[in-house]
């Protein structure tokens, strides 16, 4: 047998990666394997400073990242209460709570630019069963008379209705295309 091509070895990788994802959320009031998944692992992006609302008044706040882009202060809100937080690196996960789940965000990348620091991550999301149904409506948009900025200041009980789902994935395609490019242009050098 042969040996795999660099290619075949990063989209193994990558497939790795993929079912690796963690295991389904339990719905502990009952004991039973069904659950309600409310975000399957989207993709998102917040700057430094930012915040973003989740089903069932939980919210994610970047507090900060350092100047190289290899850490990030992150807390996990509900209803404006912190309930996690921590300094976290790629391919980190904030989970909450430890022991049931219901809160899983997987840090993809921190970015340090110019202009704003950006930290990508995924986010499953499951009902958490101590608290009401979520809202079904995914309108974000905020009522006629609230000020502009309160969609995103305020923690609202309905994420974001256009997330970045796969992100990641077209970064992974990029790389892997440049990969090879790189040694094309080599192989033509010679």
């Amino acid at each position: 047998m042969g040996r795999m091509s660099p290619v075949s070895r990063i989209l193994l990788l990558f497939s790795l990666i993929l079912l690796a994802y963690p295991a389904d959320c339990m719905d502990a009031s009952t004991g039973s394997n069904e659950t309600q998944i409310l975000i399957d692992g989207e993709g998102y992006a917040l700057a430094n400073g930012e915040q973003r609302a989740f089903y069932q008044g939980y919210s994610v706040v970047i507090k900060g990242v350092d100047s190289k882009g290899e850490r990030a202060w992150i807390e996990l809100l509900q209803n404006g209460t912190s309930v996690s937080y921590g300094i976290f690196e790629a391919e980190d996960n904030l989970v909450y709570p430890e022991e049931g789940e219901i809160f899983n965000m997987t840090i993809d990348h921190i970015y340090v630019g110019s202009q704003k620091d950006l930290v990508f991550f995924y986010v499953r999301q499951c009902r958490d069963p101590d608290l009401p149904e979520p809202a079904p409506s995914l309108d974000m948009t905020p009522a006629p008379d609230a000020p502009a900025s309160s969609a995103t200041s305020t923690p609202r009980d309905v994420p974001d209705p256009d997330p970045s789902p796969g992100f990641g994935a077209w970064i992974v395609v990029g790389a892997v295309l440049r990969y090879v490019a790189s040694k094309r242009s080599v192989r033509r050098q010679r």
